[in-house]
């Protein structure tokens, strides 16, 4: 059974903590994260087992310009499902929620693929696929799974094991900041992705603002030689399962040893005693165009590829 959430007019009936999710439900499709999107009006689809009322699907979109976008600023959207959906009512559940929409421009920014199961990614696509949807665009992600391994036995360089020896010869530091300097870590990422030609997503308002909406979601480390900032990283917690290395910068000075890549075996292990699965690296491409260079240090660290696609229909 199809249920609509219009976050433009306010229904106590919809309140999600009321609702038994069959599945685990990623951060930016939180109605919380939506709200800060912006856009004209956000509606939420679900899917309801009628037997024993559990919700088996999820889809956001935000209308802006009389385009439904999933999502309209984060880093991902995409349609959510639990693995025991069958592919007749996740088809029902899209149709009935592309007709609700009444667009004629709907596009998805996926998730990454690596987050699921091999069958369902296979429904998904069925699905999107019968519905008149195409790729758009195809992304390159990368994921390190947490395993019982330690974040050196998952490297598959000997480049990249030397440099981890080597930083913990240098007694580096790794720690989490409790009460970050926001002014400060953002100088030092800016100042980062500055010297490798990529722009700040974020302003030092949208910076501070998304710690202060999000607390439970975002996270900062890093790496310091004799009280040194050398290294940092924002993670966002995407649920219970997978971490999301948001922002990852370092110091020019301190390149021959990549800290880096003793920051992320920090953090490996810091969510490792947490539970967690995967670690995902982000993408290393642009609009589908891979940067190599950065592709072939993330398959260093023992990353998974995986595809992560823009799913564009047009009526």
């Amino acid at each position: 059974m199809l249920l609509i959430n219009n976050l433009n007019s306010f229904n106590p009936a919809f309140a999600e903590s009321k609702f038994t999710f069959n599945f685990r439900q990623y951060f930016f499709n939180n109605i919380e994260h939506l709200q800060n999107q912006g856009g004209e009006n956000t509606l939420i689809f679900y899917w309801q087992n009628i037997d024993n009322q559990t919700i088996e699907a999820r889809l956001s979109v935000i209308v802006q310009n009389k385009i439904a976008c999933s999502p309209l600023r984060a880093t991902f959207g995409g349609i959510e499902f639990s693995e025991d959906i069958t592919e007749e009512n996740l088809f029902q559940f899209l149709q009935e929620s592309v007709l609700k929409i009444g667009l004629k421009t709907i596009k998805i920014n996926s998730y990454p693929e690596g987050y699921l199961r091999g069958f369902q990614i296979q429904k998904l696509e069925n699905c999107l696929f019968k519905l008149g949807f195409g790729i758009s665009i195809t992304e390159q992600n990368y994921e390190i799974p947490i395993t019982e391994k330690s974040f050196y036995e998952t490297i598959n360089s000997i480049r990249a094991r030397q440099l981890l020896r080597k930083s913990i010869k240098k007694e580096f530091s790794f720690q989490e900041i409790i009460n970050p300097n926001f002014t400060e870590i953002h100088a030092f990422i800016t100042h980062s992705r500055e010297r490798k030609n990529r722009p700040m997503t974020m302003n030092l308002e949208q910076f501070e603002n998304h710690f202060r909406l999000f607390p439970k979601n975002f996270q900062v480390f890093s790496v310091t030689e004799f009280q040194q900032t050398i290294a940092v990283a924002v993670t966002i917690k995407i649920n219970s399962q997978i971490v999301y290395t948001f922002y990852l910068a370092d110091n020019e000075f301190h390149l021959k040893y990549s800290p880096t890549v003793f920051l992320l075996s920090g953090i490996y292990d810091y969510f490792k005693s947490q539970n967690y699965t995967i670690l995902d690296l982000g993408i290393a491409t642009n609009k589908g165009i891979l940067n190599e260079g950065l592709a072939r240090f993330k398959r260093s660290l023992g990353a998974n590829s995986s595809l992560k696609k823009t799913y564009l229909k047009i009526v």
